[in-house]
């Protein structure tokens, strides 16, 4: 059996219930049971600041997040990993806070928000936190936050969760490769949660703007800061497979590659069980050493 790693997993300290918190946020034992039966030997969770009790400072909120993330870690080995929380346009305290995550408590990666307050990762603010993180040589794991582009159209259906956070992560990465952060930051390592979004159908699209960038009949491109063609910036990402739709992850194995693909279940606290993530992974049409790949 391949060792399966499910990297998108949300646990958030015990203190920070609320009336409409997900139970399985909180209920280790029963998690750990779920985790077993699916399949998945280790769960990389982290911290989107959906579920954080709004009356918490965001640095006091994300200090809080790396002890528990440390505590988790510790008390469960081999089962549960946690990413350091922070905010990428915080300044020199979440720049401290974030080096200390990794150097003194040995967590291994951070989750961040594609936005913060309606400010993306391509703003010269998250700079000094990509130059952390690429001295540090650590891994970031992009979730979109509550509130998102286009919120105000989206009042009916839960469509902020549904529609809203994968088009936050499309806009997050399409302005980070198109402004040059990738160019500018050539070790990052990033991953989008929910399949990036849309940026893996979205390559041939970028590019063409590129190509066409000098004909102002298209409107205004600006500066060009890539020295690549945008595809080749898409083919660095990561994404996870969180997306319950078998074409679409096909898709993004074609575009960025298997080993570029990874397991991701979104539970918790998304309540769809984990077996049918993994399940979905084991029946996609691919060599069973390339389904391996994405489970581990």
């Amino acid at each position: 059996r391949p060792h399966v790693i499910d990297c998108h997993a949300h646990f958030v300290p015990p203190e920070w219930v609320m009336p409409d918190s997900p139970g399985s946020m909180f209920e280790l034992s029963g998690y750990l049971e779920r985790q077993a039966e699916a399949g998945i030997d280790l769960t990389v969770f982290g911290n989107n600041m959906i579920r954080c009790p709004p009356h918490l400072a965001f640095l006091d909120a994300a200090k809080r997040y790396n002890e528990f993330a440390v505590e988790l870690t510790a008390k469960y080995p081999g089962r549960l990993l946690g990413l350091a929380s922070t905010n990428p346009f915080g300044g020199d305290e979440f720049l401290k806070e974030a080096e200390r995550a990794v150097n003194e408590y040995g967590l291994r990666g951070f989750m961040v928000n594609t936005s913060v307050d309606g400010e993306y990762l391509d703003s010269e603010r998250a700079f000094s936190f990509f130059d952390l993180v690429s001295r540090l040589d650590v891994p970031v794991f992009l979730h979109p936050p509550r509130l998102t582009i286009g919120n105000e159209k989206m009042e009916i259906k839960r469509l902020p969760e549904l529609v809203g956070r994968p088009f936050d992560t499309t806009l997050t990465l399409a302005r980070m490769i198109l402004t040059g952060v990738f160019e500018r930051f050539p070790r990052l390592t990033i991953v989008g949660a929910h399949l990036g979004g849309a940026i893996t159908i979205l390559p041939g699209r970028l590019d063409f703007g590129h190509e066409l960038r000098d004909d102002d009949s298209f409107g205004v491109w600006g500066s060009n800061p890539l020295t690549k063609p945008p595809s080749a910036y898409i083919g660095e990402l990561y994404v996870d497979t969180m997306c319950f739709h078998p074409p679409a992850i096909l898709c993004a194995v074609a575009t960025l590659g298997v080993d570029h693909v990874v397991l991701g279940s979104d539970f918790p606290p998304v309540h769809v069980p984990l077996s049918r993530s993994v399940e979905i992974v084991n029946r996609l049409p691919l060599h069973p050493r390339d389904r391996r790949k994405l489970l581990g």
